[in-house]
């Protein structure tokens, strides 16, 4: 009996154990339940860059009329060839030509006018006429040094006059001849008509009406990086370049990385990169999709956190023996929506990404 008693006193107390840990277990989890944790990004940079891009002209431009209007004269389709200054497309020129007349004529009048202005004011003409207006206006007391100023006055704004009048006119025909070239569109370089909003003519269009056109002898291959890897690659960096359609790759160089950061439909953030290679002129077109591997200017492995869980630029919130603790990290650059940390983590911290939802008092700092 004392056996069986002692036997049931130590289930007890085994199963009271299992039931205590459990509680121990719920409250800790329910007290963390809160936080959203990740595990450290270690990336390695030294293998290669990847994107998706498309081969372009390192000479391409899209062109627009800066007015809307009929489109008559449309003398290229897609794909067909031009040279720098010829016309691809032009508008319905002819009240721009008659208001041009307008202004020609308007300047003739005006030149002739200031040219007889002149040649008055040098015969005297235009100073008898004013000391006669100062008779006429009972002012013939004004002699001697006062009325020689007066007339002189007086000649000097007539002359001026006709002087702005005339430039008014040059003026006006510079704007209607303006006017009238603006009408025009001409290719900027030898190149390929690559698009064309409308394709016959005789139809209104809008300033928003396009037409593109691209130089088929300098082509690059276009491509996308990722914002987050931006920062590893630098113009030189060699890239390997795989064409759809072409079973050999390209082997070439970033030539040129806009500075402008694009956002993709799927709401990635990106960077466009040229790549030149000489096999893409000869064995590729316009259009043409692919991808690239840019070989990383930089050889390390890099630790990356996610940019806003960072405090105060000096501080992370990870989790050790399941409670959050605070540790001093020592920053580097940014990478997209991710930041470098040079020193103060370890590959196997485990980051909490909602750092807010801690409470003050249940911290601890390292």
């Amino acid at each position: 009996m004392k056996n069986r008693k002692t036997w049931a006193i130590a289930l007890g107390i085994a199963v009271l154990a299992v039931l205590l840990t459990h509680i121990v277990f719920a409250l800790s989890q329910k007290a963390n339940e809160s936080l959203t944790t990740t595990t450290i990004a270690t990336k390695t940079v030294g293998a290669t860059i990847v994107g998706d891009g498309t081969i372009h002209s390192a000479n391409e431009a899209t062109l627009h009329f800066q007015t809307g209007g009929k489109l008559i004269f449309l003398p290229f389709k897609e794909g067909d060839r031009v040279v720098q200054g010829q016309s691809i497309a032009q508008l319905d020129t002819y009240a721009l030509q008659r208001q041009l007349s307008q202004a020609l004529n308007a300047y003739q009048t005006t030149r002739d006018t200031f040219d007889q202005t002149k040649e008055n004011n040098t015969n005297g003409v235009l100073q008898n006429s004013q000391k006669s207006n100062l008779n006429i206006y009972n002012q013939s007391s004004i002699g001697g040094d006062a009325q020689t100023n007066a007339i002189n006055d007086a000649v000097k704004r007539i002359v001026d006059q006709n002087q702005a009048n005339l430039d008014n006119s040059v003026i006006n025909v510079e704007l209607a001849t303006y006017a009238l070239q603006l009408a025009t569109l001409t290719s900027p370089f030898n190149g390929i008509i690559t698009h064309e909003d409308v394709t016959t003519p005789n139809v209104n269009v809008s300033p928003v009406t396009s037409f593109s056109v691209a130089d088929p002898s300098s082509l690059v291959f276009r491509a996308t990086v990722a914002a987050g890897d931006i920062d590893f690659i630098s113009e030189g960096s060699t890239a390997t370049v795989h064409v759809a359609g072409n079973n050999q790759p390209f082997f070439g160089t970033v030539t040129k990385i806009y500075p402008q950061k694009m956002t993709l439909p799927s709401g990635q953030d990106v960077y466009q990169v040229d790549i030149t290679s000489d096999g893409l002129t000869t064995a590729t077109h316009l259009g043409q999709s692919g991808n690239v591997l840019i070989q990383s200017n930089v050889k390390k492995e890099v630790t990356l956190v996610p940019t806003w869980t960072i405090l105060g630029h000096t501080s992370l919130w990870v989790i050790e023996g399941n409670k959050p603790v605070l540790k001093n990290v020592v920053l580097g650059k940014n990478h997209g929506d991710m930041t470098e940390i040079v020193s103060g983590l370890t590959p196997q911290d485990t980051v909490i990404v909602n750092p807010k939802g801690i409470a003050a008092k249940n911290y601890i700092a390292l």
